[in-house]
């Protein structure tokens, strides 16, 4: 990943200059709420509330109101223990509390009466109904990605299994952003969030066409669609809002290896191809990389690292028309100085109903050269206050055929490139209000 390191000294440069920005109704993190209360049902005020994240060892705490409420918020994703512990009271403690993107849990306790046996575990419930708003939406959790088969690694299939999804496309380009829409809406009223801020690499609403890999599938924790009901805090565009979040480095190191690998002498013989009998145009496809998360100072400072490349090779049976042999002829001899002109037309191979045009088969290629790279640092000052810094860069390159009417057979292509960014520093502190966020 070496187009990375000459990009940290500008990430760090910049969060230097603009060290403290506000922003509000961020998407990248989750929130616990509830009330605590006796077994007569009565409200208890001053009970202390503690969350520790199973993976990396954060910890927050607050305690209840007068009210017997509380509320923790600008908590990461992932899962966590939180206890309940007050006065006179058996300590409580619910395990396997998982907290998803974008939502706020509503956790409520009931304690006893300090006896014999000083805590109680219990493992939490599977995550209800956001009771704190009344937006429609479902979560896509990491097992999905890694459990599901998923087309080329396109993150955005998997919203195909959202409520209100319809994949407007058929055959090899369904299951991308470009095809997928939601509640009836527009593609150009999706709008994509990343970690909280806007997604950069996004035109339109949607990624490139061209550009697979911009964010790798192994680059996403977790992700959250809205399909309707999105409300003013969240809510970007008409459309649904998609929010994804990148995972973090915990206190075990992890990581995985890959390489999906397609060629022609898998496929089937695609049904234009009958008209070049002579061989089955080539393909060779490799979509590679890895990740590597763990710790820098255990329960302090964490890293995050992943790759993809992306490499295809795809040969085109194309279809053209040229002039007959006949009318070449004719022309010609009508008019001498269209003889240039005539010849650089390659000769057809098949008639056609009209006898004054044949058809010409040629063979084309697409060409595609993709790299895509993702960091994230995460360090905790204090359970208070913790900043963490994540940059994906991605760089594509492909080569595409024109088609064979403006010219393919005289070995006509078109280049596209895209080299989109995508980065944000942000600290977080206890108090949301204080919250201070860099981007780019």
């Amino acid at each position: 990943m070496r187009f990375m390191s000459c990009f940290c000294p500008l990430v760090v440069g910049v969060a230097c200059l603009f060290g403290v920005v506000p922003v509000w109704a961020q998407l990248d993190g989750t929130g616990l709420t509830g009330t605590v209360a006796d077994a007569s049902g009565h409200v208890i005020p001053e009970v202390q509330v503690v969350t520790v994240q199973d993976s990396t060892g954060l910890r927050r705490e607050t305690v209840t109101s007068v009210q017997g409420t509380y509320e923790i918020t600008e908590l990461p994703v992932g899962v966590y223990s939180v206890s309940f512990s007050g006065k006179g009271f058996e300590t409580l403690r619910f395990e396997h509390v998982v907290q998803s993107l974008g939502r706020t849990r509503t956790l409520n306790a009931t304690l006893k009466a300090a006896g014999p046996k000083e805590e109680v575990e219990v493992l939490a419930s599977p995550p209800s109904m956001d009771q704190t708003a009344d937006t429609w939406g479902t979560g896509i959790e990491r097992i999905q990605a890694e459990q599901l088969p998923i087309n080329g690694q396109n993150w955005a299939t998997l919203t195909t299994l959202v409520p209100g999804a319809v994949d407007a496309a058929g055959g090899p380009g369904a299951g991308n952003q470009r095809s997928i829409r939601y509640a009836g809406r527009g593609r150009d009223d999706n709008n994509y969030t990343y970690d909280g801020i806007d997604a950069t690499y996004v035109i339109n609403q949607s990624q490139l066409y061209y550009v697979r890999a911009a964010v790798p599938l192994d680059t996403i924790s977790e992700t959250r669609v809205d399909p309707m009901l999105s409300t003013a805090q969240t809510g970007a565009t008409a459309g649904a809002q998609l929010n994804l979040a990148s995972p973090s480095g915990t206190n075990q190191f992890h990581g995985d290896v890959y390489d999906f690998l397609r060629n022609d002498v898998f496929d089937a013989t695609d049904p234009i191809d009958v008209l070049n009998p002579t061989h089955q145009p080539p393909f060779h496809l490799n979509q590679f990389g890895g990740t590597l998360g763990g710790p820098i100072v255990r329960d302090k400072a964490f890293f995050f690292v992943a790759y993809e490349g992306y490499r295809q090779d795809l040969g085109q049976t194309l279809i053209g028309y040229v002039p007959s042999p006949s009318f070449a002829a004719q022309a010609v001899a009508q008019s001498p100085a269209l003889a240039p002109v005539i010849k650089a037309y390659p000769q057809g191979q098949n008639a056609t109903s009209n006898p004054d045009i044949d058809q010409f088969v040629g063979e084309g290629s697409q060409v595609g050269r993709e790299d895509s790279g993702m960091f994230r640092v995460d360090y905790r000052f204090s359970d208070a206050t913790t900043l963490y810094a994540r940059a994906n860069i991605d760089s594509a390159d492909y080569h595409l055929p024109y088609s064979p009417s403006s010219g393919q057979y005289l070995n006509e292509t078109e280049e596209l490139t895209s080299s989109p960014v995508n980065s944000v520093i942000t600290r977080f502190f206890s108090d949301p209000a204080q919250r201070s966020q860099v981007r780019f």
